[in-house]
């Protein structure tokens, strides 16, 4: 896909339709204005010298009105994409309240921040709602917060979920929020002609005015009481109908403009999304499942109200749709991937029909068997690598860090860059972090948590390992590869052992030995003294004896070496899997 061609065209047509949209404000603005200052007319006043008299204050009047109400809205829209995400339902994400699929989302928004140039926003997500959706909202990069639905991110790969999070950046970065609250804005104001002559014609007997006239007491105020007589009286009706028809015709105009330079816009986030994630395969792919999940409708009722800032569509299509078809998006993409999926695309666009008549079929879609799986996988290695470190660690205070630290125990990418600054190793060069397995995310996070170094110990690793072990099998292991690559030669005893200690960790539990004793095992009752390689061959021997044997071997120890060498004491207890509580420590055996 040629992406960049893709923005311009986007650009030029959107520029396009921005100036139509102007004109048709002030053409309504201006026939209004025209219509009003006729009325005299029509009742047979004649035409004097001063006609700016009759069309002046209509003009004024409308001018007023449409400015007033189109900065009333424009105020609202500014409070900020929180207010907005809260509107639609949406639940702010901690990376320590955070399941697997929640922190996959976090660091899928932390990645593609970084990608995008711009500061990591908030992250909402809309648990109610099974529809495949994402919203983008705020005024500016540094108010805007990325909201995700709760089907999205169970029924997405993580490359198709980076797609639809990748596409809402390209609306944060192309200043497309700010256009659209702008245009929105506006429409508003326009609107309020017709409003208005809705209220001459009907009066007001809507429930928030009845609400205002209870809360106020507007009977028994003479003002507002008066007010309502004389208008009233009036012969109203005539101008009413004049400016319905009038606001009418040119909000519908309006609108339709809107739609067309939100259809615009999508196109251009589309190519944006591919330009951010380099792919195209992913995006084409959440396209097509939104499809499947097009009738499952957004729980929120204010949904209708923000439809231009949906990744999917939620209106009926048509000149007032804010989202082209999907078959047409999927077509810009890749011409093949269209003509292949046509048939199955053909009748997506009419599952979009008015949120109001699928409010009640919102209902949370099932988990993806892939995201299940990583799910329970996450939380059996989590919890299994718990019990380890509760064995074989004594009891200690909690470790108080900063906060860049404290977010390692809750996340494996934010895990993963604390072990790279643990042992020292250096971030390649910027055009080379996207090869070796390792995402550019956890480059980004080494070299914040640089500005805050601490002393490499057991409990700062054990603090992290947890989190640590969610990663993917490859991801770890081109992490520790990485590590052992950039080992320095010859490593201080401490280094030895912060990465013996390691090993041992993500090593499996060694079964029960059957032996008594073993000449080779021996040499641990010094093994303060012994070299790398002696250690791990004293070791090995050592795995050989039963449980009562390896104690016995290391009660000597126990007396000095926790405190001289605490991360070779720690490393001889998580090898040989003893616990802590059998020499005297404190611990607990849950």
């Amino acid at each position: 896909m040629r992406f960049f061609r893709r923005q311009q065209q986007s650009r030029r047509r959107t520029v396009r339709l921005v100036v139509c949209y102007v004109l048709a404000l002030i053409g309504t603005v201006a026939i209004t204005s025209a219509g009003l200052g006729s009325l005299p007319f029509l009742f047979g006043a004649k035409v004097g010298h001063s006609l700016w008299w009759y069309y002046l204050p209509p003009a004024l009047f409308v001018c007023a009105l449409t400015i007033g109400l189109s900065l009333h809205r424009l105020r609202e829209l500014r409070r900020g994409g929180e207010a907005i995400a809260k509107r639609l339902g949406g639940e702010a994400l901690q990376l320590a309240d955070a399941t697997f699929a929640e922190r996959r989302l976090l660091n899928v928004v932390a990645e593609t921040a970084l990608s995008a140039g711009l500061p990591t926003p908030p992250v909402y997500l809309l648990r109610r709602d099974g529809s495949i959706n994402a919203f983008a909202a705020g005024m500016s990069p540094r108010s805007a917060v990325i909201g995700v639905t709760q089907g999205a991110i169970n029924l997405l790969t993580r490359d198709e979920l980076q797609a639809i999070v990748a596409h809402e950046f390209s609306h944060i970065r192309n200043g497309d929020m700010r256009l659209n609250c702008s245009l929105a804005a506006w429409l508003h104001g326009l609107q309020g002609i017709a409003s208005s002559g809705r209220y001459f014609l009907y009066g007001r007997d809507d429930e928030h005015y009845l609400e205002y006239r209870r809360r106020k007491n507007v009977d028994n105020h003479p003002f507002d009481n008066g007010v309502e007589i004389v208008m009233q009286s009036l012969p109203l009706q005539a101008l009413g109908v004049l400016l319905i028809a009038l606001g009418s015709a040119g909000s519908v105009f309006a609108l339709w403009l809107q739609a067309a330079v939100c259809r615009e816009r999508e196109f251009m986030a589309d190519a944006s999304a591919v330009q951010l994630t380099r792919q195209t395969a992913p995006l084409i792919e959440a396209l097509r499942k939104s499809a499947r999940t097009a009738s499952c409708r957004l729980a929120s009722p204010e949904a209708p109200e923000y439809a231009h800032l949906m990744f999917g569509r939620i209106r009926p299509g048509g000149l007032a749709a804010t989202h082209p078809p999907l078959i047409e998006r999927i077509r810009r993409l890749d011409a093949a991937a269209a003509r292949r999926l046509a048939g199955e695309l053909a009748d997506a666009d009419s599952f979009a029909l008015p949120s109001s008549v699928h409010l009640s079929f919102a209902a949370p879609q099932p988990m993806s068997a892939e995201a299940e799986e990583a799910e329970n996988l996450y939380r059996q290695r989590q919890a299994l690598m718990q019990a380890r470190i509760r064995r074989c660690r004594p009891h200690t205070p909690p470790l108080q860090l900063p906060a860049d630290w404290q977010a390692a125990a809750y996340d494996g990418e934010h895990a993963a860059a604390a072990l790279l600054c643990l042992f020292q190793v250096p971030a390649p060069p910027a055009e080379y972090r996207h090869h070796g397995g390792i995402s550019p995310f956890v480059w980004q996070q080494l070299a914040r948590l640089r500005q805050h170094p601490l002393l490499p110990g057991a409990e700062l690793l054990e603090h992290l390992l947890p989190a640590l072990v969610m990663q993917e099998d490859h991801v770890l292991q081109a992490l520790l590869d990485q590590i052992r690559r950039c080992r320095p030669q010859p490593a201080t005893p401490e280094q030895d052992h912060l990465w013996l200690l390691l090993e041992a960790y993500l090593a499996p539990t060694p079964p029960p030995g059957r032996l008594a004793q073993h000449p080779a095992a021996e040499a641990l009752t010094r093994a303060a003294e012994l070299t790398p390689e002696q250690l791990y061959t004293a070791v090995n021997a050592a795995l050989l004896l039963t449980d009562p044997a390896k104690t016995a071997l290391l009660r000597p120890l126990a007396a000095t070496l926790p405190a001289n060498s605490p991360l070779l004491w720690r490393y001889l207890c998580v090898r040989l899997d003893v616990g802590a509580w059998h020499f005297g420590l404190a611990g607990s055996k849950s």
